[in-house]
C-alpha cells in the first residue's frame, strides 16, 4: 500500500497539542501529506438552546459572540499547529502533492458528519483514542465508515516507529484485511510476533502456524514468535494490551470486524479498556 495522503480529523477533548504532535509524527514516518482538520458547530444549529439558558439573548448579540469564541479557538489551534509543523520540520502546504507536508483546514458542521464524508479522500484515516474510552461518533465515522485503512494513536505519543510489530489474528476477513493493509511495513519491521485466541484455531496450532508462515513468507516477511493465547474470563482488549505491554511493541495490528458499528476489536469484544489504556498505535 503506497501512501500519499493522511487524514486526521481533531476530535473532542484536552491533550490538543500532544494529538496534533501524534498525529505529525505519523506523517513525518511516512513522509506524506496530512491534511487536519478542525471542527466547529455552526453557531445557528445552537442558538435555540442557547438563547433560553442565556435568558433571550438576541440572535444577533450571540452570533456575534459565537463568532468571536470561533475565531479565539481557530487562532489557538493554528497557533499549536505552526509550533508542532516547526518542531517536527514540516512543510505547511495545502498541496496534496507535496511529500512531508502538513495542512489546517477549520470546518464548520457536525464533526461525525464531516469526518465522515471527507475522510473518505484519503489513504490512511489516522484518529486519537477517544477521551475516556468509549466510542463516540467521530472516532466510529473516522475507523468504520471512510473505507479506509485506519491508524488509531494515543492522545499523548512521542515516538512512532515500525521495529517491532505485534500482529493479533481473528481468523476473520476484517482480520485478513488489516494483515494485507499493512504488508509493506511488516516487510520494513526488526521483529514480529502473531497472536491468536485459543478459540479462533480452525485447525491445530501447528497447521495454522504454518499457513500464515507461509504466506507471509511470500511477501518476505518472517514470524519471529507465533502464540495462541487464553483469553477466557478476560476483560475485552485485556490480553492484547498485557502482551503488547510486556512485549514494548512499537505498534500493532489488529483486525476490526464492522458490520454493526464497532463490534469486536482486539481478540473478543467492544474494547473500551483497550483504548483506555493504550500507549501503542493500532493499525486497522
Amino acid at each position: 500500500m503506497q501512501l500519499k495522503k493522511i487524514f486526521f480529523p481533531i476530535g473532542g477533548g484536552e491533550e490538543l497539542a500532544e494529538r496534533i504532535h501524534g498525529a505529525l509524527l505519523v506523517n513525518k514516518f511516512f513522509g506524506t501529506h496530512i491534511n487536519i482538520m478542525a471542527c466547529q458547530l455552526d453557531p445557528k444549529m445552537i442558538y435555540n438552546v442557547r438563547m433560553t439558558l442565556k435568558g433571550g439573548v438576541l440572535m444577533e448579540e450571540f452570533l456575534k459572540s459565537a463568532g468571536d469564541e470561533m475565531q479565539a479557538e481557530r487562532e489557538v489551534i493554528k497557533a499549536i499547529f505552526d509550533a508542532e509543523c516547526a518542531k517536527l520540520g514540516l512543510d505547511q502546504n495545502d498541496d496534496d502533492h507535496v511529500p512531508n507536508s502538513a495542512a489546517l483546514r477549520h470546518m464548520v458542521g457536525i464533526r461525525s458528519e464531516l469526518v465522515e464524508k471527507y475522510s473518505k479522500y484519503c489513504d490512511l484515516v489516522l484518529v486519537s483514542v477517544p477521551p475516556t474510552g468509549s466510542i463516540t461518533g467521530t472516532f466510529e465515522a473516522a475507523v468504520t465508515k471512510s473505507g479506509k485503512p485506519c491508524i488509531v494513536i494515543p492522545r499523548k505519543l512521542q515516538e512512532f516507529k515500525a521495529d517491532k510489530i505485534l500482529v493479533s489474528l481473528t481468523g476473520t476477513a476484517a482480520s485478513a484485511r488489516a494483515l494485507d493493509n499493512w504488508l509493506e511495513l511488516l516487510q520494513r519491521a526488526k521483529s514480529i510476533t502473531v497472536i491468536t485466541a485459543n478459540h479462533y484455531l480452525q485447525d491445530d496450532l501447528a497447521e495454522t502456524k504454518r499457513r500464515i508462515s507461509d504466506y507471509l513468507a511470500l511477501h518476505s516477511i518472517k514470524i519471529d514468535v507465533f502464540e495462541a493465547l487464553n483469553v477466557e474470563g478476560k476483560i475485552p482488549g485485556q490480553v492484547l494490551l498485557e502482551y503488547a505491554d510486556a512485549g514494548d511493541f512499537d505498534l500493532i495490528v489488529a483486525g476490526l470486524h464492522s458490520d454493526s458499528g464497532i463490534k469486536e476489536i482486539f481478540l473478543g469484544g467492544a474494547s473500551k479498556y483497550f483504548l483506555q489504556k493504550t500507549k501503542i498505535p493500532v493499525l486497522m
